[in-house]
């Protein structure tokens, strides 16, 4: 039977659509959840390389995987659903536009507030960790937590509610608060600018992949740290 793009009607569809949110943040509730439970997924992890943040991408591909299928068996809907089309130039135009913008506002922050102690907490776990891996969370966060908190719940919740501001409003929150807890309070001054240039770029031109591109782009300068201390040896 082939793919339909229909939408459910009435209290269904908040229903259908709050259970693909709570899918696509499985990452923020389920890892607790299995701790309380008393199981330690732990060593299954380290096993395939994930320690630290980097376990972060098990849990994202869960998500994914959970919500994807979600979108296709119980919406029946596709990944256009999702704004996940091709880029057009124009996209891609708008993304290396305010990849400029992200870097200044990181610039600025810098400037105005230099980091005391260099690095924060959550980014000097993240340049500790092999290099493959940091380019495993760089490249996972791009893809997997643009579909996880701009593709699905926004284009859901704009639905429903008629008003893309709200969207924005309703779901910020939980992208915005687990950085600042892993990051700091820096985060907002040195990094939200990223944040919000990709939030501006789904508004602007609703293509998911754009957004990855720019989200890859925000996250690539981690990589310079990490290569300088395998290149120093730190």
């Amino acid at each position: 039977m082939p793919m339909t793009t229909s939408h459910p009607s009435g209290a269904r569809s908040w229903w259908v659509a709050l259970g693909g949110i709570a899918l696509a943040w499985t990452p923020m509730w389920l890892p607790p959840v299995v701790r309380a439970a008393g199981a330690d997924p732990s060593a299954a992890l380290r096993s395939l390389g994930l320690t630290g943040p980097a376990v972060s991408i098990a849990w994202n591909v869960l998500a994914v995987a959970l919500l994807l299928t979600w979108v296709r068996t119980v919406e029946r809907r596709d990944l256009a659903s999702l704004r996940i089309v091709r880029p057009t130039g124009r996209d891609l135009e708008a993304a290396l536009v305010l990849v400029g913008v992200a870097m200044l506002w990181s610039w600025l922050g810098t400037v105005v507030l230099p980091p005391a102690d260099g690095p924060g907490r959550g980014s000097s776990e993240i340049v500790a960790l092999p290099l493959l891996a940091v380019v495993a969370m760089v490249l996972s966060a791009a893809v997997f937590e643009e579909v996880l908190f701009r593709g699905y719940p926004l284009e859901r919740l704009t639905g429903l509610t008629r008003r893309r501001w709200l969207a924005v409003a309703l779901t910020a929150p939980f992208f915005v608060v687990p950085h600042l807890a892993f990051f700091g309070p820096g985060w907002l001054l040195h990094h939200a600018g990223g944040t919000v240039a990709i939030y501006a770029l789904y508004l602007w031109r609703r293509n998911l992949v754009a957004c990855m591109a720019l989200h890859a782009a925000v996250n690539a300068p981690v990589l310079v740290p990490a290569v300088a201390a395998r290149v120093t040896g730190a």
